[in-house]
């Protein structure tokens, strides 16, 4: 029998899920707190995503409209920024039971139709936890011009972190 994934808005009632996932995805210090995740929930739930198959939830996407150079210290609010140019993707967690299925690809794919159809000049990310790869794979890059500001919130990460960007032509 073959799977059959979706993505879909996340709701107030997948907060559970998403926690779970994200403990199974992340080293202990980058998890963040369910009253994190909920409140950045609660203020940018258009750019927040789960996917999905009749079984359950397997992963989640959840972002905010920001500027491109601009880096979310980690554990900090999340608000969508009224001058955006860029959709910045936070926190990517596909479960470990759904490892294999091209989930991470799919919501990335999702996310990215929705930057463009709201204008948006591009995507940027921090990899984390050895994924530069992958959002290389994915089409982004590494991008170096930061500000020192910029910079001191990417040392917020714990490891190598590396702000990419993918750029729309």
């Amino acid at each position: 029998m073959e799977l059959k994934f979706t993505c879909r808005p996340m709701h107030v009632d997948d907060l559970s899920d998403v926690m779970r996932i994200q403990s199974e995805a992340y080293v202990d210090e980058i998890c963040e707190s369910e009253t994190v995740i909920s409140s950045r929930f609660a203020k940018v739930p258009d750019t927040s995503w789960i996917v999905q198959n009749e079984i359950g939830i397997c992963g989640y996407l959840m972002g905010y409209f920001s500027n491109v150079g601009t880096v979310t210290q980690w554990g900090a609010e999340f608000i969508h920024k009224a001058d955006a140019d860029y959709l910045y993707l936070h926190d990517l967690a596909i479960s470990k039971s759904a490892t294999g299925y091209r989930l991470g690809p799919l919501l990335i794919e999702h996310a990215l139709l929705h930057a463009k159809h709201h204008h948006l000049g591009g995507v940027a990310l921090v990899a984390v936890q050895n994924s530069k790869r992958f959002w290389e794979k994915m089409g982004f890059r590494e991008f170096v011009d930061l500000t020192l500001a910029q910079r001191e919130n990417l040392a917020s990460y714990a490891g190598p972190a590396f702000y990419m960007t993918q750029t729309f032509s």
